[in-house]
């Protein structure tokens, strides 16, 4: 997988186009997000296989629309890393962000890393790493 290829799966990801989004993911691939910004002795969100991720962004997603830019790309071997900069507008209520609640109205914005494994062209592992919160009112996307 190169950074072309990675592109296009945010392109995907952004357009809520999740069988296309599918055919990135291998069939086991874990996903792990962070929750230390709402409970920093919180284990992180962790999601298995496919399923596990269209149970989380379809739900997510009938509350808010959300769209990442990616920034910087590394890669070596069978490993991404990359900078991903993303913006949550919430049109509804969402009670359970990340162990948070969120309000019709709220924007999250946040800069994180993600670290992503790939075996066999997929992604098998997926850990995201917050970095910085930014003011919502510099929201662009």
């Amino acid at each position: 997988m190169d950074k072309s290829q990675l592109l296009q799966y945010i392109d995907h990801f952004n357009n809520k186009r999740y069988e296309k989004v599918m055919e990135f993911y291998h069939p086991d691939v874990v996903i792990e997000y962070p929750t230390m910004l709402a409970d920093p002795k919180a284990p992180p969100v962790t999601r298995r296989g496919r399923e596990g991720f269209l149970e989380q962004y379809v739900e997510l997603h009938k509350s808010c629309r959300e769209a990442l830019e990616v920034q910087t790309v590394i890669q070596q071997g069978d490993m991404i890393a990359a900078e991903m900069y993303t913006e949550f507008h919430f049109f509804k209520d969402y009670e359970n962000f990340s162990r948070r609640s969120m309000k019709a109205g709220d924007v999250y914005i946040t800069t994180n890393w993600c670290i992503y494994r790939v075996e066999n062209e997929k992604f098998k592992h997926i850990r995201v790493a917050h970095f910085r919160l930014h003011d919502p009112k510099t929201a662009r996307l």
